[in-house]
């Protein structure tokens, strides 16, 4: 074994920094233990939150308020439904949904029971609200109706508050078409089966579907879903009630495998993006040690020392994982999937040391003083790419570039600081080692003329291309969820028309009665566009009530029918005339019903998403499902010509914000360039072209790549290339610390001595030049293995970071023999 030099220790090689570096781990180790204790009151949580990626947005004040009415994080739908329309596969179904509600029931309050009968309105209101259904009844149709009522079985026989049953038709009115109760459970139909016009209801059908509860009336055959509506008890963004969930789903699932079910709320997206990361920490990650053991292997050949190389990467990990944790609060899933890539990139500083210990024939502690300028600069360069991502305003890339900087630079310090007092294998130097023949093999890769002319032709090519670069910075980039998740999300929607918030309209007027009547005219420019196919559903006050003065005028026409008309159906009905009095005294303390008043209702809770309080104006939401971009721009015109109104698209929003941030980026891609080429240029002078070679030209063939492939660039291309740049420049650096040497001609007069003294020093320089050379080569390769296994992932942002990086790499390993001829 060869040991370290006893040669006097000065600066960090003094015993205190290695016993100091070791406290500093030991305290961190406390720090982790304290956040996944389970019993630990400073126990962290893991962020399972896509919008935990998203920064800060900037909107007016109403729409910050209208966005808070829209949290749904803890709800959630779920669709059971049938293979086939037989009676059997009904049977299945209704077994199925009954099995879930009971599996649900200790996580989550189900809440679809109460959704019919807390339609009901107070009695002193119901005169004011008239269905539509019975807008164009006579006079002779209302007296029927009203003897309906008294003797069709189930009929209502409130002859007091309500004799002709206008809470039955009301209650009609407002449930959707295609949901009804059956057999004690809801019940939704596909829209076409169902009948898409709610004018055409009333009271009638409402009866008839609660009597049919066998299913023989209203299980229609392949239209039927047993519909659960829950809110979950904990939180969407918990493992546990995570993990809770989908157990209860899967055991369903696996007791009735021939019934479908539909999910719907951001608890499934959010447990999917959770095992999602935890998969990929496992496969990249666990891909990436393996890959680099085996390079590790195969080049030094000492078993037993490498799990003594992968101290640095265990301290990196070590040091950065407690101090994120403890800097953001809470550790997203994404942060550790990106931070599994650290491994490729933390081994990159033993790769150097070990090569050049192994390869250089000068001894001692002295020997590697040649090495620790340009392993600073490397790291240092590295940490400006990394720390350029914490300039960026999304929280969760802050955190993944705190996460690797903090990661380097313990890898680092474990390098400098741990590892050249470990003794070196005597075997390990031999000239004949594989390393030594890598190296050797390697350094044989030396440009000719007619190389550097096709690689002058290919970057020219590659800057012309560029002209045709593009961006996309649409959100599916951020959406881990699969294609599989999000289209039952969109089928749920649309059966339930139900809006999905990231659009909506705020509308403002002096009097709730003013908004009524604006929420009114404005539905005819929504008709108008649904029906050019240009805007699906909507929500909004005016579906669900009528104007004010609408409702006075409905307040008069009962009055003078109680008055004219009920005595005749008593009489019909040989029921005594004091009922009259009776009724006329009940409808005389009866009034309109205001927004702010309906929304508080137990019937307009349907309605408290799309009603803003303010004691200075009226302010309502409409809010928009499947919306065109054509449509989207009319919307913004119509708000855009009126005061009153408002038009978010969240979409956009977030779209422009990340176009933005991708903006700035790229400025600070070109920054860090040219200050980098400043700091550099101080330091190798006519040399700085080896340092900037392979970095630039990185880039310049990434960006082509893209452009060619028709790929547009987004934020995460950006930060892909930003590590290109900050492990480039790695590699660059050491291709300009140790260019290949060529050999000197001999000077006839100098002595012996002096030719000799000249051959070991060209030996001595040879042999760091190869020992740079394989150590550049097995980082880029790490790298390769540690960014490139990112472009298999399934969550899209970063499958595009290591797209990037994988073009990127490659073409920055190709040009490191361009960069040390």
């Amino acid at each position: 074994m060869t040991s370290p030099s006893r040669e006097p220790r000065k600066g960090l090689d003094r015993a205190v920094w290695r016993w100091l570096w070791a406290a500093a781990l030991l305290l961190c180790a406390l720090l982790l233990a304290a956040k996944i204790a389970p019993q630990s009151p400073w126990r962290g949580a893991i962020d399972t939150r896509i919008t935990a990626m998203l920064p800060q947005q900037e909107r007016s004040p109403l729409a910050a308020r209208a966005e808070s009415l829209d949290d749904t994080a803890n709800r959630l739908v779920i669709l059971v439904g049938a293979d086939d329309a037989s009676a059997a596969a009904r049977k299945q179904r209704d077994a199925a949904a009954q099995a879930l509600r009971q599996a649900l029931a200790p996580i989550a309050r189900l809440d679809d029971g109460k959704s019919l009968e807390s339609l009901r309105l107070p009695a002193e209101v119901q005169p004011a609200l008239i269905a539509p259904s019975l807008a164009g009844l006579s006079d002779d149709d209302w007296q029927a109706r009203a003897l309906r009522q008294l003797f069709q079985p189930g009929g209502q026989r409130d002859l007091i508050r309500d004799p002709f049953g206008l809470a039955g038709a009301w209650q009609s009115w407002l449930t959707p078409a295609n949901l009804s109760l059956s057999g004690g459970q809801l019940l939704l139909r596909a829209p076409a089966s169902a009948g898409s016009d709610r004018d055409e209801q009333d009271s009638d059908k409402q009866h008839s579907d609660e009597q049919h509860s066998d299913g023989k009336g209203s299980d229609q055959p392949g239209n039927g879903y047993r519909l659960i509506s829950a809110t979950l008890t904990g939180s969407a963004y918990a493992m546990s009630d995570q993990q809770a969930l989908e157990q209860a789903v899967d055991g369903v699932k696996a007791d009735y495998p021939d019934v479908q079910l539909l999910r719907s709320g951001l608890v499934f997206h959010a447990s999917n993006g959770a095992q999602q990361a935890k998969q990929e920490m496992s496969t990249i990650g666990l891909g990436s040690l393996i890959g680099v053991l085996l390079l590790l292997w195969a080049v030094f050949r000492t078993p037993r020392r490498l799990p003594l190389l992968l101290v640095p990467v265990a301290t990196g990990v070590l040091f950065a994982l407690p101090l994120t944790w403890w800097a953001f609060g809470s550790l997203h899933v994404l942060t550790l999937a990106f931070g599994a890539s650290l491994i490729g990139i933390s081994i990159d500083y033993v790769l150097h040391l070990e090569c050049m210990r192994r390869l250089t024939t000068t001894k001692g502690r002295g020997g590697l003083a040649a090495l620790w300028p340009g392993l600073t600069l490397g790291l240092c360069s590295s940490l400006a790419a990394y720390l350029a991502i914490t300039l960026t305003p999304m929280p969760g890339l802050r955190q993944m570039g705190m996460f690797a900087a903090l990661g380097l630079i313990g890898a680092w310090l474990s390098v400098r600081l741990w590892l050249p007092q470990l003794p070196l294998p005597t075997q390990a130097t031999r000239v004949d080692s594989p390393a030594a023949r890598a190296a050797h093999w390697l350094a044989r890769a030396i440009p000719g003329k007619r190389s550097w002319q096709a690689l002058g032709l290919l970057l020219l090519a590659a800057l012309a291309s560029l002209y045709g670069l593009r961006s996309d910075d649409r959100l599916t980039q951020l959406n881990p969820s699969p294609a599989s998740l999000i289209n039952e999300q969109r089928e749920v929607q649309r059966l339930l028309a139900e809006p999905d918030g990231l659009r909506y309209l705020i509308v403002q007027a002096e009097t709730d009665a003013a908004l009524l009547t604006r929420l009114h005219a404005l539905e005819g420019t929504f008709q108008q566009l649904n029906a050019q196919q240009q805007l699906g559903h909507w929500a909004s006050l005016a579906q669900q009530l009528p104007t004010l003065e609408q409702q006075q005028a409905n307040l008069g026409a009962m009055r003078e029918r109680t008055r004219t008309l009920l005595p005749q159906v008593l009489s019909t009905a040989g029921l005594p005339p004091e009922l009259v009095t009776r009724a006329e005294q009940a409808i005389a303390d009866a009034h309109p019903l205001r927004p702010a008043d309906w929304v508080a209702l137990p019937a307009g809770e349907m309605g408290q998403r799309l009603w803003l309080d303010s004691r200075s104006a009226a302010i309502g939401i409409v809010r928009f499902g499947d919306v065109t971009a054509e449509d989207s721009a009319a919307l913004a015109r119509l708000a855009a010509d009126d005061d009153s109104l408002e038009y978010v698209d969240q979409v956009a929003r977030l779209s422009t914000t990340l176009g933005r941030i991708r903006s700035e980026m790229a400025w600070l891609v070109g920054g860090a360039v040219v200050l980098i080429s400043l700091l550099l240029a101080l330091r190798y002078r006519r040399n700085t072209w080896r340092a900037l070679l392979p970095p630039l030209g990185g880039l310049v063939l990434t960006l082509a790549a893209l452009t060619l492939a028709g790929v547009g660039l987004n934020l995460f291309h950006l930060l892909g290339l930003l590590l290109v740049l900050g492990i480039g420049l790695d590699a660059g650096i050491f291709c300009a610390e140790h260019p290949a040497r060529s050999a000197e001609k001999s000077n006839p007069t100098r002595s012996a001595n002096e030719k000799a003294e000249q051959g070991k020093a060209q030996t001595s320089a040879s042999r760091a030049s190869q020992a740079s050379l394989l150590a550049i080569s097995l980082s880029c390769a790490s790298s390769l293995l540690a960014f490139g296994l990112l472009s298999f992932s399934q969550t899209p942002a970063l499958a595009a970071l290591g797209l990037a990086c994988l073009l990127g790499l490659s073409a920055t390993w190709c040009l490191v023999p361009f960069a040390r001829s």
